[in-house]
């Protein structure tokens, strides 16, 4: 082979071992509703390098954040029209689609947060994906911890006596519905975007997010203290329309999967180091931190699996993970 023939034929083969295995570009439309700047918007921003360094750019995930394309009740419900092609956003919120994604939000499901982490990243995680995916249509990708729940609260409460009646703003979920009547409070659906006027006007006296959230939101301006219930440990991830999702070309399924689950790792690790940072912030605000003994809320809330027998199973496959 002549030497010039063979420098082409070496350029061409490399390129084709280095080039897409399909037509591009992509564009994928990421919706968010926390704030940019916020460790769920950092999660989009990376997730969005990630996918275009791995495709050389033909990619491209744009990314929209601070609830620009609506709540996560309207984005998840343009998933199937195309109207956004993937949303960040809880397991939890997929409840009106599948019984099974009450698994998140199952009030102290886990032992700790060892326990959380030895299930999400492991056989059993994987199989709880694809079996809440699959019976709402969606495909689930990178599991991140997103924190434990806390409240902030404009009344101080220590115990379950004194959370009796509270008006509490909670996820139009039924689990989180739920678990805050079981608890003794009143809680009050309402949309993430409108918790601040909530807690202005008195809609509510309180509220129950992780902290990353509670803090970006500064709902440190209208509640004098942050209650360490804990009560759920909550999952966010990558949610797309399961048609959608596969109707994609294999290599870019695996591209997106591979960055997710590295976004998971990052941000997983991001969110356990940032909690108590995060509880010396509120402290700066002047928030009182209350210690609550969750024993009596764990106790009182353990019946709950009765009144949700769809997650039987899987609660069962979490509490047999050590």
């Amino acid at each position: 082979m002549k030497k010039g023939l063979f420098v082409v034929v070496v350029f061409f083969l490399t390129f084709l071992w280095s080039a897409p295995l399909w037509a591009g570009p992509v564009t994928v439309r990421l919706a968010n509703v926390a704030p940019v700047g916020d460790p769920r918007d950092m999660a989009c921003v990376k997730f969005a390098e990630l996918v275009k360094e791995k495709t050389q750019g033909n990619v491209v995930v744009e990314v929209f954040s601070g609830g620009t394309l609506g709540d996560w009740r309207v984005t998840i419900e343009g998933l199937k029209p195309g109207i956004v092609n993937a949303v960040i956003e809880s397991i939890g919120t997929l409840e009106p689609y599948t019984k099974l994604a009450g698994i998140d939000p199952f009030p102290y499901l886990y032992r700790d947060f060892e326990h959380f982490k030895k299930v999400w990243y492991s056989e059993t995680g994987d199989q709880l994906l694809k079996k809440i995916g699959d019976a709402g249509g969606f495909r689930l990708i990178g599991p991140m911890y997103r924190g434990a729940r806390y409240v902030t609260s404009k009344k101080k409460f220590s115990s379950l006596e004194e959370l009796r009646g509270l008006k509490i703003r909670a996820p139009q979920l039924k689990m989180y519905l739920k678990t805050w009547e079981l608890l003794g409070a009143a809680p009050t659906p309402m949309a993430a975007t409108e918790i601040y006027t909530g807690l202005q006007q008195g809609t509510v006296d309180a509220q129950e997010n992780p902290l990353d959230f509670c803090y970006s939101y500064a709902l440190y301006e209208l509640c004098p203290f942050l209650i360490e219930t804990r009560h759920v440990l909550s999952n966010d991830v990558f949610i797309f329309d399961k048609a959608y999702f596969e109707a994609l070309p294999e290599e870019v399924q695996r591209v997106l999967i591979e960055a997710a689950n590295e976004v998971a790792q990052w941000r997983t690790a991001y969110s356990e180091e940032q909690e108590q940072e995060y509880i010396q912030k509120f402290r700066e605000k002047n928030v009182e931190v209350v210690a609550i003994d969750t024993a009596p809320l764990r106790e009182r809330v353990s019946e709950i699996v009765e009144l949700f027998p769809d997650l039987k199973d899987l609660v069962e496959e979490v509490n047999a993970v050590r």
